[in-house]
């Protein structure tokens, strides 16, 4: 593909959006391992109040309560997660995604991000779109707004930017 290819797009933050780069970015939660601490608040609750160890069980009763909220925020994960995006700022403004030799450009409002080939440590391709992993950060690109040539022209771009 030629270096002077230029490619830019809008689309709109909304709840389809959010859906789908919470599905394709998210990791799954391991059951043991994922409600470990609720698990260890329930039992230090339970010793608490079982064992007297404190004047009133209120401590006690807190650390109970806690677990099962602590559950609760496991278990509804991506309902929380959906919710808090549709009340944030950034819900139902437009984006304007631009890629071309130099990386991907994205600018919704204020906020303008570059991000350079260079920096992209891994291209994953998911079935719906890409995540860009930048050290620990990750980025979602949505493949339902890009055409076939701008996904192979980011494939090749990237793979280019490891070899130099």
């Amino acid at each position: 593909m030629s270096k002077d290819f230029d490619f830019t797009i809008e689309y709109t933050l909304d709840k389809l959006f959010f859906a789908e780069c919470y599905d394709q970015t998210s990791r799954p939660a391991e059951f043991p391992k994922a409600y470990l601490k609720g698990i260890l608040f329930l039992i230090f609750g339970v010793v608490l109040v079982k064992f007297e160890l404190l004047p009133t069980g209120h401590v006690g009763w807190f650390f109970i309560v806690l677990s099962i909220v602590e559950a609760l925020s496991v278990y509804f994960k991506r309902t929380w997660w959906l919710w808090r995006q549709t009340f944030s700022m950034s819900f139902g403004s437009k984006v304007v995604f631009h890629v071309d030799a130099n990386g991907v450009n994205y600018k919704s409002g204020k906020n303008t991000r570059n991000i350079a080939w260079s920096d992209i440590d891994q291209l994953q391709q998911t079935d719906l779109g890409f995540i860009l992993h930048m050290g620990k950060r990750r980025q979602y690109v949505s493949k339902s707004c890009l055409s076939d040539e701008v996904i192979a022209f980011m494939v090749e771009q990237h793979s280019a930017s490891k070899k130099n």
